[in-house]
């Protein structure tokens, strides 16, 4: 190796050496934040809007304006649709709240813009019975968990719901995202992108 090829690998160990060292002086706290964004802005649209929620449950209340019951609401549903079995022909939603009407309110009624929905039935006979269950319901919410929940949801019902659900939802998670990434050093960020997310950068 001569010695100008020493030089070059010396001042490349010593750029990565300097840029280590900066990362590791960032407080745990900034750089676990900093991830939880950097690992959001490629992701599928559903996991995004759950890393969002899940670094601002990392913040504590007095160091951000946020409206956390907002965030719960948020973060409970995006949850339901992500646990939910759709590679089953009979899709049941596994929302993480009970189906009552004021669950309905606060989790459902803020998104859902009652767009008909259809279920799954294996013969005639099944199609009546949850009909007339159906027909019988007393209110919205009690309709939309019999839907969601035991009448065997049809997927492209469940592909309605979930397109509702992130029309409402994302516009609220990129404020958030907003309001999150203040807090972080821009050069933190930068260079969290280039260990986590090399393909995000380049794009």
């Amino acid at each position: 190796m001569n010695e100008l090829e020493g030089d070059t690998k010396q001042d490349s160990f010593g750029k990565f050496a300097s840029q280590a060292l900066r990362l590791t002086r960032k407080g745990s706290f900034e750089q676990l934040l900093c991830q939880h964004l950097v690992v959001s802005v490629a992701s599928d649209p559903l996991t995004k809007v759950r890393l969002i929620c899940e670094a601002a449950y990392m913040v504590p209340p007095d160091k951000l304006s946020l409206d956390l019951e907002q965030v719960e609401t948020v973060y409970m549903v995006t949850m339901g649709f992500l646990n939910t079995n759709i590679q089953s022909e009979f899709i049941a939603m596994a929302w993480g709240f009970k189906p009552t009407q004021e669950n309905y309110e606060r989790f459902i009624k803020p998104w859902h813009a009652n767009i008909p929905l259809c279920f799954i039935s294996s013969c005639r006979a099944e199609i009546e019975e949850k009909r007339d269950r159906i027909g019988k319901a007393k209110s919205d919410a009690e309709e939309f968990f019999l839907f969601t929940v035991r009448l065997d949801l049809a997927p492209t019902s469940f592909q309605m719901l979930k397109s509702e659900f992130l029309r409402w939802s994302i516009p609220i998670t990129m404020e958030i995202f907003e309001k999150l990434s203040r807090l972080i050093d821009p050069d933190l960020y930068r260079e969290m992108l280039q260990i986590l997310k090399p393909e995000a950068r380049r794009e």
